[in-house]
């Protein structure tokens, strides 16, 4: 993308974000659409790619400040548009053009707010508004049909759209929305055909079945509130157990580095402080993000880092090879897809992948289930996407092995019983699911759901006032009564006899 060619923009041009070539059987008219490649398969090169063949400004889109960042970083690996002509806005970083043009990288969110946004935020939310666009390029463009994001489409004026993502499928059935918000599907690649040319790693996906201990599944029968139901089979001593015995094996054994996934807040922190490892969820800073994925890359001290469903799309961990999923988000299954994709990124030498290599796994998949729960409902509808992409789960009963006792935790019933305690004591809200705002497909999962509340609620009156105030003088003449006018007389004629 030489930035020559990025700066000429041609206002008379009818088709603006296309280049005329000869030889292009389209006269050279870029095409709105969408592409879908299983995660780690080149989606960012394709962006890259895309942008530098059209030679317009470009707005990138991204679900988060992570990515945002690797959206720069791959602008700059790959083309040769000079750094101060990316720009990148967010909430910690707000750059703006030097030049006339460029490729702004942003989040959804930061286009799509309709709030009260800083001055500074203000002039550059309005130069992305006002600016016709060459390029509007969308990463995970599966989250666009929620009602939050899909405001980005008008907010923003472009002449081409490209929609890249590895899970065209949605909970809502409004993944068709797009074929009018973006355009339709231009390219779809078959992901058992990239594992066989050694383009994304090999995985062995595995359903781990935990049975739930006696204390446990008794507290699960009886309870009716789907929060504490999810939160006891979440944190089943024996899910716990299995979840720690994978995390010695393939940190000591194989030297792996893990990703353990978990939706729910109150299991992530309790796995997390009780294991010891760093942990990321929705209030983590964006510094601390950085520093923990990064000592996650590259130190061999820290090879297992705990995940909320922040990390589900667009955190780019080419060094994982290994995922757990202790809870998910009910019957979702594009979170699925988009979990294995973090490890889908191709592992060893090119030769070793093109021959097979020296084994025939070389990333592995474990979904951690507690057994007779509605989690086992839940995971057989989540797999459907995966398997209809080609892939077979391989079921396991035997995990923990029966002869790993005292070195794991909660081997002793008075362990599993403290841990069932803190379990049934926490509130309602300190153990349910993490809520992100991309979240719009829950209304498909969870169609009804049960709250306490008020009758204040129920008339309409939540979150009112009642204020009373003393404007007039009783017939005794000492004090006032609360409500009655100075002037009796200008009151309205359907309320004088009121007071009297």
């Amino acid at each position: 993308m030489q930035s020559q060619e990025l700066a000429h923009v041609e206002d008379d041009d009818p088709y603006y974000g296309g280049e005329d070539v000869d030889d292009d059987p389209r006269d050279g008219r870029a095409r709105s659409g969408i592409i879908v490649l299983p995660c780690g398969a080149g989606k960012s090169l394709v962006g890259v790619s895309a942008a530098s063949r059209i030679r317009k400004s470009c707005l990138c889109l991204a679900t988060n400040a992570v990515s945002v960042d690797q959206w720069a970083f791959q602008f700059k690996l790959w083309s040769t548009i000079r750094d101060d002509q990316i720009c990148r806005f967010t909430s910690d970083s707000k750059e703006r053009f030097r030049g006339n043009a460029g490729v702004v990288v942003t989040t959804y969110n930061m286009v799509a707010f309709g709030g009260k946004r800083s001055e500074e935020s203000e002039k550059i939310i309005e130069e992305i508004r006002n600016r016709e666009w060459g390029l509007l390029l969308m990463d995970e463009v599966h989250v666009v049909p929620a009602q939050m994001f899909r405001k980005v489409i008008s907010i923003t004026k472009s002449h081409c759209k490209l929609g890249l993502t590895a899970t065209l499928v949605r909970e809502d059935e409004r993944i068709t929305d797009l074929n009018f918000l973006i355009g339709p599907k231009l390219y779809e690649a078959n992901w058992l055909d990239l594992v066989k040319g050694g383009f994304i790693a090999n995985v062995q996906c595995a359903e781990v079945w935990c049975p739930m201990t006696k204390e446990f599944f008794a507290e699960y029968l009886k309870k009716e509130n789907s929060k504490k139901k999810q939160a006891l089979y979440v944190m089943n001593p024996n899910k716990f157990r299995a979840c720690e015995f994978l995390i010695r094996f393939h940190e000591q054994q194989r030297g792996d580095k893990i990703i353990v996934f978990a939706d729910n807040l109150f299991a992530l922190v309790e796995y997390a402080m009780k294991l010891r490892k760093p942990m990321i969820y929705g209030a983590t800073s964006h510094v601390e993000r950085t520093k923990i994925l990064e000592a996650f890359k590259t130190s061999r001290d820290v090879n297992t880092i705990f995940l909320s469903k922040v990390g589900d799309n667009s955190i780019d961990i080419p060094e994982a090879n290994v995922i757990i999923q202790i809870s998910s988000h009910a019957g979702s299954r594009r979170q699925e897809a988009q979990r294995l994709g973090r490890i889908l990124r191709a592992k060893g030498r090119l030769q070793d992948r093109m021959a097979g290599g020296k084994e025939e796994y070389n990333a592995f998949f474990y979904s951690l289930v507690s057994m007779d729960t509605q989690e086992m409902y839940y995971s057989t509808k989540r797999q459907q996407f995966l398997i209809d992409q080609g892939y077979s789960f391989k079921i396991i009963t035997s995990l923990p092995p029966p002869d790993s006792g005292p070195e794991l935790n909660y081997h002793h019933l008075n362990d599993q019983l403290s841990l069932l305690s803190k379990v049934l004591s926490a509130g309602d809200d300190a153990v349910g699911l993490e809520q992100l705002e991309e979240d719009a497909d829950d209304i498909a999962l969870h169609k009804a759901r049960r709250f306490s509340g008020s009758m204040s609620a129920m008339s309409g009156a939540n979150g009112m006032v009642y204020m009373e105030y003393s404007t007039g003088r009783n017939k005794f003449g000492k004090g006032q009564i609360k409500g009655k006018p100075k002037d009796p007389a200008k009151r309205h004629h359907l309320f004088k006899k009121r007071f009297t």
